[in-house]
């Protein structure tokens, strides 16, 4: 099996597994609970919402786990426009958004409110002049992802940080870290943001689990009611197990990123020198340059061809890629390919390669002999 689908979900590491089993055997109470053996858990937790604060440059205090990067975006986004929506009810992203975002934008426009979607160029980068012209005095919140999961797109988080504090100091900004996270040098020591997003998944740790920051700044409303308050605005009986297993991912990722970043790097330029010597009319629709685009992300449209059949035939050798974000993969054209301005054809041959540590050189080689038989089919059946 080659799996290049890391952008949807990784595998989980083992070291992170054996952490996840031995806490349900051995740590297994209610975090919420007044008794000793919940309080070392609690001690536990507090451990590991600090390796997640220390990774991300940002103050421990502040990071809120949550059931994942979806549940954290509309945990967010939520609770930051209720709470601050009384008389200012303009809103600014962009219209390359992961769904989780994208469609609380569209459900609050569609509630009355004012919203502005930046555009981008034909790379996938949103236009900073037409962020600074939109910016006003009643602009609650701007949220901009930092890496788009289907084109490995790096935004400027820094540049967008300084114009949106120099238009209005009082506009929260919030940064979709889901994609960012291992994938890029960025951190938040230096740039001034107020609410983050992560996911366990996207770094060999399992599903349902995730962490937010909050700046102590931002004034949030809570949009999940009941009685844990340790997690703060998260209501919900905590996972340890998987907020241990969560962390030691982290840990693993403090140790491993730049190495990791590096070897996907590497991987990714392989893979698309490779195919475009090997295979005529495609398009690159992700930077080669590891400073604007995510290491682990290469997007190619193979013209004449339907991503959806590619993918098929891909699997039948247990070749395992998507034609884009797992969460709307299924929905027809790329969104974010089209604002890009792909033509018809290379929307509809498009697919995403998706990196880790785990993928060899081999691998790569097996990719593309299978990528041009697949696609020489294909192309011979129009």
């Amino acid at each position: 099996m080659i799996y290049l689908d890391n952008s949807a979900s990784t595998k989980p590491y083992k070291e992170v597994i054996d952490v996840l089993v031995q806490t349900m055997e051995e740590n297994y109470a209610n975090a919420d609970a007044i008794h000793d053996f919940s309080h070392k858990i609690l001690l536990k937790i507090k451990k590991a919402r600090k390796i997640v604060a220390d990774y991300l440059k940002v103050e421990a205090d502040r990071i809120y786990f949550t059931a994942g990067g979806g549940d954290g975006n509309n945990l967010l986004l939520q609770g930051i426009i209720n709470a601050n929506s009384r008389i200012k009810k303009h809103l600014i992203t962009t219209k390359i958004e992961h769904p989780s975002v994208y469609e609380v934008f569209r459900h609050y426009e569609n509630a009355g409110f004012e919203v502005d979607y930046l555009d981008v160029d034909k790379d996938g980068y949103i236009d900073l002049k037409q962020l600074e012209d939109l910016v006003r005095e009643d602009t609650i919140l701007v949220s901009v992802g930092a890496v788009n999961s289907e084109t490995g797109a790096i935004q400027d988080l820094d540049k967008i940080s300084k114009i949106i504090r120099n238009k209005n100091k009082d506009t929260y900004f919030h940064t979709d870290f889901v994609q960012g996270f291992g994938c890029t040098n960025i951190k938040f020591d230096k740039i001034s943001v107020d609410a983050i997003t992560v996911s366990g998944h996207k770094i060999h740790a399992p599903k349902g689990i995730g962490a937010i920051y909050v700046n102590k700044r931002v004034k949030i409303a809570d949009v999940v009611f009941g009685s844990n308050a340790e997690n703060g605005i998260v209501k919900r009986t905590m996972p340890t197990e998987l907020i241990l297993a969560f962390a030691k991912a982290v840990e693993i990722l403090s140790k491993e990123d730049k190495k990791d970043m590096k070897y996907s790097q590497n991987i990714k330029k392989m893979l698309a020198d490779k195919i475009c010597e090997e295979i005529i009319d495609i398009k690159l629709n992700s930077s080669l340059d590891p400073e604007k685009s995510s290491p682990k992300v290469l997007n190619v449209s193979f013209k004449g061809t339907k991503g959806e059949v590619l993918t098929h035939f891909l699997g039948m050798y247990q070749i395992y890629v998507s034609t884009g974000s797992a969460c709307s993969s299924k929905k027809g054209n790329s969104r974010i390919l089209e604002v890009m301005g792909l033509n018809q054809s290379e929307l509809d041959g498009a697919i995403r390669f998706s990196f880790s540590s785990e993928n060899t050189v081999e691998q790569i080689d097996e990719v593309v002999k299978r990528l041009k038989e697949s696609v020489e089919r294909i192309r011979k059946t129009r």
